[in-house]
């Protein structure tokens, strides 16, 4: 995106420009140090104190003669982390999720590597055969890679390195997981999770609304508030950080009508929730959550994902709750004079395109099909 940048006053090498976050500040400007010509530029930051105070380290820096040529990939990758995070360019799971994927996955075997140092076939060589050893799918690999390097081009932009060395390498991966589900796997499913005594209320109503179409993080951070009705209102999630944050997209916020069965198990929660509430000495409030332990604190993300390795283990079907989601689909899509309007809609989803590669179809839809497409020979 162009921005329009107006020099400080106070400083001309600093300047300001506004984006959709509101008002921005960057350095600009090249300075001479010891025969050697730097070009400085940097944006992101909130204050114009803050570009002035990154100015003077930066100055501090070069004229102590510390040598940006010199700077690791650790160091660099750390650094590039936490300014996204602090210009807003990356909300806090974002930056957990890369900076986590750096430090466990890329620095054991670069971290202490100079940036100008990373050559294109020692990483290929070392990427081809990483992604091999940890049974990366080819959707994984990509985003691996492709998150790598951003960073490089980062890096680029900045003129720490000349050019980004592992621009287009060759990835590979397993194919990924296999999302699609039979009529009859879903309804071995679903009468596990209507009927097993092995789940509480809470797990029982958790798990059917994965088959409603909500997302792992929306269910997580349903709110006494956001029940009404038939209704369910996602306009806050729970993250795997225990954040409460915005859902993920505007299309993201919705209201979600609910089956009947989905309804039922919800004002049980919440009449069973009300008690854990009341047992704890709290009177339960429209800003609480529904899904809470015994303490009448929030669940655990991963708490989710174990009743689902339950339903799994039980029914010999290997299920997770995004699967039950594209499941939702696959039956919603297959379901004659549905708008797909309103099934992206439910999803939380903008362009009927997207819910529509949810949809996996099934092979009893296949057989339907051919019927009926034998009929007009």
């Amino acid at each position: 995106m162009r921005y329009t940048y107006k020099k400080e006053r106070r400083d001309p090498q600093i300047q300001s420009y506004t984006t959709t976050q509101g008002k921005k500040w960057r350095i600009k400007f090249s300075i001479v140090i010891k025969g050697r010509k730097h070009n400085i530029e940097k944006q992101g930051f909130i204050s114009f104190d803050a570009a002035r105070s990154e100015k003077k380290n930066l100055l501090n820096n070069l004229e102590s003669g510390i040598n940006i040529s010199n700077v690791t990939v650790r160091e660099y990758f750390e650094a590039y982390c936490e300014e996204n995070l602090n210009n807003g360019s990356w909300r806090y799971p974002t930056y957990k999720r890369n900076s986590g994927l750096f430090k466990n996955h890329f620095f054991p075997k670069w971290g202490s590597t100079k940036m100008s140092d990373v050559d294109r076939w020692s990483y290929q060589i070392w990427f081809t055969s990483y992604t091999k050893e940890k049974d990366f799918s080819l959707h994984t690999a990509r985003n691996f890679n492709n998150t790598i390097s951003t960073a490089f081009n980062n890096a680029v932009l900045n003129d720490v390195i000349v050019k980004n060395p592992i621009r287009k390498i060759k990835v590979t991966g397993r194919q990924p997981k296999n999302t699609a589900m039979t009529r009859t796997e879903f309804e071995t499913i679903f009468s596990f999770i209507k009927s097993s005594p092995e789940l509480s209320t809470h797990e029982r109503t958790m798990a059917l609304l994965t088959m409603i179409g909500l997302r792992h993080e929306e269910i997580d951070g349903i709110k006494l508030k956001y029940v009404k009705d038939n209704m369910i209102g996602v306009f806050e999630v729970l993250n795997s950080h225990s954040q409460i944050t915005e859902p993920k997209t505007q299309s993201s916020k919705r209201w979600v009508p609910m089956t009947p069965i989905v309804e039922e198990y919800i004002n049980r929660t919440i009449q069973e929730s009300k008690i854990i509430y009341a047992q704890n000495k709290i009177i339960m409030s429209d800003d609480d959550f529904i899904f809470v332990n015994h303490l009448a604190k929030h669940i655990s993300y991963n708490d989710l994902s174990n009743v689902f390795h339950l339903i799994s283990s039980k029914t010999g079907i290997h299920v997770w709750p995004h699967k039950m989601r594209h499941a939702f689909s696959t039956i919603a899509f297959g379901i004659e004079g549905l708008n797909p309007r309103d099934i992206a809609n439910i999803l939380g989803h903008s362009k009927i395109d997207m819910s529509l590669y949810y949809n996996n179809g099934t092979d009893e839809g296949k057989i339907a099909a051919m019927k009926k497409i034998g009929n007009s020979f």
